[in-house]
């Protein structure tokens, strides 16, 4: 039973120990800045490499991933990524230290959603909800874990020995998992011809509204993860407050990837109503934040906020799952990434100058509902999946 299910783990594993990494950035935000003598606003730039970088290289990725061995995919990009960072722990200027984590990103990308999705439905069949579910948990363990673990790192070490250490036991975990987790060949069906894969994909509308979905559902997640903390503290909480109403729905989410585990393979012919479910779900919790008078109102809003936004992580891959077959769902998937950067590199700029401006968070939330309105409309727009 384990080993059916381990590149599933392997997956998760990839995941938290990838985008989850994104969890510490802000760990080295003040140490860098001190350092190099410039403000934090400059440092905080760096997020943007993690838009701009997946929404122009993931396209080419998907395409490798129906093609190539997916274990060598992985391990190129575990190397890449962890030798960036061990080149930024030695950079001795502040542009170098750019390039080496523009290369992390970069390297990153080949272990990352596209890839590991793109694996969980090649190699689960019929059981692909609970497949993506299991690898998307792997964030939620990272958010956990490894936060405490670089505060103790940098507690006791300079942030550049800091960031050597951390690559260099990444590095190790992450070669034994893809060695021992990963099969070795390709993965999956080629793609039989290009009407099937290629430019194909265009011309399908379920690519359209899944892609328009899912970038809109999940850049409100990127926004408000950015608001959530002067949103509290503009209504009067403190940070401390804050951190805890933020634990709360982070454990929310991991039961809400543990939901789709659980039913979405039971409920695989109605995708698109699972979706617009979740979105609902989604747009009732932000009406709810926007309402709150006391704190259990908030920490009911957080609860079904992280629960909804934990099940509609998945949903992504799980959608393209259930209308395009599994020897072409990476190039899908990649293709789709692009439709991620418009909200996503204004999303944030814009909700600051909205705050700037009024001194709350308010008129975000609000529009934050309209656009969660909106992705439900395009999953409802969805034909019926395929068998």
């Amino acid at each position: 039973m384990f080993r059916e299910w381990l590149p599933a783990v392997s997956g998760m594993v990839f995941l938290g120990l990838g985008v989850g990494v994104i969890s510490i950035y802000g760990f080295f935000v003040e140490p860098l800045a001190r350092e190099f003598g410039v403000g934090v606003a400059v440092i905080n730039l760096g997020p943007v490499a993690l838009l701009l970088i997946p929404g122009i290289v993931s396209p080419f990725i998907g395409k490798l991933v129906d093609r190539l061995p997916i274990r060598a995919i992985i391990l190129f990009g575990v190397t890449l990524a962890m030798a960036a960072l061990l080149l930024t722990s030695r950079a001795p200027t502040l542009p170098l230290v750019g390039a080496g984590f523009t290369l992390f990103v970069f390297g990153a990308i080949f272990y990352g959603p596209v890839v590991v999705n793109g694996l969980m439905v090649k190699l689960y069949p019929g059981r692909e909800a609970r497949a993506l579910a299991i690898a998307a948990i792997g964030i939620s363990f990272a958010a956990a874990v490894l936060p405490p673990a670089t505060g103790v790192l940098l507690a006791n070490f300079h942030w550049r020995a800091a960031l050597a250490i951390l690559a260099g036991v990444l590095l190790l975990i992450l070669w034994c998992v893809a060695l021992l987790g990963v099969p070795g060949g390709v993965v999956g069906a080629v793609a039989a011809s290009d009407e099937q894969g290629g430019m194909g994909i265009y011309r399908e509308p379920a690519f359209w509204l899944i892609g328009g979905c899912m970038a809109l559902g999940l850049n409100t997640a990127v926004v408000m993860a950015v608001c959530y903390p002067p949103h509290f503290v503009a209504e009067g909480y403190s940070l401390a407050d804050a951190g805890w109403f933020l634990a709360l729905s982070g454990m929310a989410g991991l039961f809400g990837k543990l939901s789709v585990a659980w039913i979405g393979d039971r409920v695989r012919a109605h995708a698109r109503w699972l979706a617009v479910g979740i979105l609902v779900a989604l747009l009732v919790g932000y009406g709810l934040l926007l309402q709150t008078e006391g704190r259990a109102q908030v920490l009911a809003a957080m609860v079904l906020l992280g629960y909804s936004g934990g099940a509609f992580l998945p949903m992504h891959p799980f959608l393209n799952s259930r209308y395009f077959d599994a020897s072409i769902i990476g190039q899908v998937t990649g293709a789709q990434m692009p439709l991620f950067l418009p909200l996503g590199i204004v999303g944030a700029p814009l909700a600051g100058f909205v705050f700037d401006r009024t001194g709350s968070y308010d008129l975000v939330l609000v529009g934050i509902c309209g656009i969660l309105a909106v992705a439900a409309c395009l999953a409802l727009c969805l034909p019926a999946a395929r068998d």
